[in-house]
C-alpha cells in the first residue's frame, strides 16, 4: 500500500544461490507494515530456486521488485547495481544472509524523519552462527561510543577507535550516496568500511544502542575471503580516509595519526592472511608498497620484498607515483640482513633500501641505548663522587674550626702560664731577699721556717 511513496525505504538485497537465507532476510523486511517500504532483490543469475521464489513473491506483494542479471557479474558489481537503483528517500543494503529485527525499520525511519540533517540512523548488529551462538556486535563496544545525535568530529573519533558498523542495521538517507560517489563501492571487498568512512566524515548520525539486525556467520560469507591479495584495497581505503579526514579538517594530523594507527591495528590480521594464489613480482611490489607506506606494516612489506628477491624476476617492479595523503615510514622495525642484490624497479628498490636502512637504524638505536645506559651509570658514579667531595669539604671545614678553637685555647693557656711564671719569679725574688735578714736566719736556726 505504500509502494512509490515519496519517503519510502528501499531495502536492496543482492543475492546469489541462497534461496533459504534469502527468504529469512526478505521476511524480516516485509513483516514491517507501518511505514512505506520497497524491497528490491538483485539476483546474480542464481542457479537454485531463487528466481522462482522471488518472482512469486513479487506477484503476491506489490512492495517487492525482482531484478535478475543475465549472468553472474560478481558480488561487488551486483552490490553497485543495487545501490545505483535507489530512488527512495532512505535505503538499507541488506546482505542476503543477514536479517532485520522487529522495529528497526520503523524506529530508524522515525529518527530520519525527525532529524533532517542526519545522514544515517545506526543501530547495533549482533553476530550469530547458524546454530544460534551469539558472538560480537557492531559496533563492538556500543557502551563506549556517543549515543543520540553525534556530529562528524565526535562520531569519527569513536568510529576510528571502536570500529565500523554492519550496514544491515544502518538506515541511510539516500542523498548521502552523492558523497560516496558512483560507483559507491570503490575499494573492493572492504568497500563497506570505506563507504561508511566517506559519509560519516560529512554527515552527523544518530546512534541507538539497541539491536537492529543479525549478521550471520558461516563458511560461505563474503568476509571470509580476506587475505593478502586484498591489501591494496585496504591501502586505497586508508588513502581515501586520509583525504576525507584532512580535507574536511576533522582532526589535526597530530590528533589523527594515533586514531589511524588504532584502526590499522584492528584490521591488520585481514591482510596478513597468506594469499590463496601466487603473487607475481608486480603484485608483490605493489602489495609491499601498500603494506609499508599506506598501512605501516613494514615487517610484512619487507617479507614481500624478500619473497621478490628470492624469486626469479617475471615483471619489472612498479614505479608508481601518488599524490600525498599519509605516507608511513618504517619505525622501530628490526629487519634481518638485507640481500646483497638490489631488485629492479624504482619502488621495489626504494622498499629494499628502507629494509637495509632499517637494519642500520635499529643497530644505531641499540648502540644509542647502550651509550645512554653507560652515560647514566657514569653520571651516577660522578654524582656519588660529588657527594663524597661535599662531605669531605664539610669535614675539613669542621676540622679547621676545631683547630682555630684549639689555637685560641692554647694562647689563653700560655698566657695564664706566663702569668704564673711571673708571680713565681716575684715570690722567689722576695724569698732570696729575705734570706739575708737576721730574723730570717734566727727562724731557720730555731727551725721555725723551712725554705
Amino acid at each position: 500500500m505504500f509502494h512509490g511513496a515519496q519517503n519510502a525505504i528501499a531495502v536492496v538485497i543482492p543475492t546469489f544461490n541462497r534461496r533459504e537465507r534469502l527468504q529469512r532476510a526478505v521476511e524480516s523486511v516485509l513483516e514491517e507494515t507501518r511505514i512505506p517500504i520497497v524491497l528490491h532483490i538483485f539476483d546474480n543469475a542464481s542457479s537454485d530456486e531463487t528466481e522462482l521464489y522471488a518472482r512469486e513473491l513479487s506477484v503476491r506483494d506489490a512492495r517487492v521488485v525482482y531484478t535478475r542479471n543475465a549472468s553472474n557479474i560478481g558480488g561487488h558489481a551486483n552490490y553497485v547495481k543495487a545501490l545505483d537503483s535507489v530512488k527512495a528517500a532512505y535505503f538499507v543494503p541488506l546482505a542476503d544472509d543477514d536479517y532485520l529485527l522487529p522495529n528497526f525499520l520503523h524506529d530508524s525511519y522515525r529518527i530520519l524523519e525527525a532529524h533532517e540533517s542526519v545522514g544515517a540512523a545506526v543501530f547495533v548488529t549482533e553476530t550469530r552462527t547458524d546454530d544460534g551462538a551469539i558472538g560480537m556486535t557492531y559496533p563492538e563496544h556500543p557502551d563506549k561510543i556517543r549515543l543520540g545525535l553525534v556530529n562528524p568530529h565526535d562520531h569519527m573519533r569513536d568510529w576510528l577507535n571502536h570500529g565500523h558498523y554492519s550496514w544491515s542495521s544502518v538506515l541511510w538517507r539516500s542523498r548521502v550516496l552523492a558523497e560516496a560517489g558512483a560507483p559507491y563501492l570503490h575499494v573492493g571487498l572492504p568497500s563497506d568500511v570505506d563507504f561508511q568512512a566517506q559519509i560519516f566524515c560529512t554527515y552527523p548520525v544518530y546512534i541507538v544502542n539497541r539491536l537492529g539486525a543479525v549478521y550471520t556467520q558461516h563458511e560461505n560469507q563474503a568476509s571470509m575471503g580476506y587475505d593478502l591479495s586484498h591489501i591494496k584495497s585496504w591501502g586505497a581505503l586508508f588513502k581515501r580516509l586520509d583525504r576525507a579526514i584532512l580535507d574536511r579538517g576533522l582532526f589535526s594530523v597530530e590528533e589523527y595519526l594515533p586514531l589511524r594507527a588504532k584502526m590499522q591495528q584492528r584490521y591488520r590480521s585481514t591482510w596478513n592472511i597468506a594469499a590463496k594464489g601466487e603473487l607475481d613480482s608486480r603484485q608483490l611490489v605493489s602489495s609491499a608498497s601498500a603494506a609499508g607506506f599506506r598501512l605501516g606494516d613494514w615487517p610484512l612489506a619487507f617479507s614481500l620484498i624478500d619473497t621478490l628477491l628470492a624469486a626469479k624476476p617475471r615483471a619489472q617492479g612498479l614505479d608508481g607515483s601518488d599524490e600525498t595523503s599519509v605516507l608511513l615510514l618504517p619505525e622501530d622495525v628490526v629487519a634481518e640482513g638485507a640481500k646483497p642484490s638490489r631488485p629492479q624497479g624504482f619502488l621495489a628498490s626504494v622498499l629494499w633500501s628502507f629494509k637495509a636502512a632499517s637494519s642500520v637504524i635499529a643497530s644505531a638505536k641499540r648502540t644509542a641505548a647502550q651509550l645512554e645506559v653507560t652515560c647514566t651509570t657514569q653520571e651516577l658514579a660522578l654524582s656519588e663522587q660529588r657527594t663524597l667531595a661535599v662531605q669531605l669539604q664539610q669535614k675539613c671545614t669542621a676540622l679547621e674550626a676545631d683547630l682555630a678553637d684549639q689555637k685560641v685555647q692554647t694562647a689563653v693557656t700560655r698566657a695564664e702560664a706566663d702569668e704564673w711564671h711571673s708571680k713565681f719569679d716575684a715570690v722567689n725574688a722576695r724569698v732570696s731577699a729575705l734570706q739575708g735578714k737576721l730574723l730570717f736566719r734566727i727562724l731557720r736556726k730555731l727551725r721555725l721556717m723551712r725554705v
